[in-house]
């Protein structure tokens, strides 16, 4: 079975034909959206990580 069958014979969209749909636009932007969601969380871990040890360090010398 070829791949465009699968689908009901409608292949996949290419260039500027993804923006001609409401659907595929709001799958331009909740992939641009998930990308800015995980970089959001990947900075509050580094930063939690980083005030975690302070925060022993602190508890050490006192």
């Amino acid at each position: 079975m070829a791949a465009g069958t699968a689908s009901g014979g409608r292949s996949l969209p290419r260039g500027s034909a993804v923006f001609t749909t409401f659907p595929d636009l709001l799958f331009i932007f909740e992939f641009v959206f998930s990308i800015i969601a995980t970089l959001l969380y990947m900075v509050h871990a580094v930063f939690s990580l980083i005030r975690c040890k302070a925060s022993y360090r602190n508890r050490e010398h006192s």
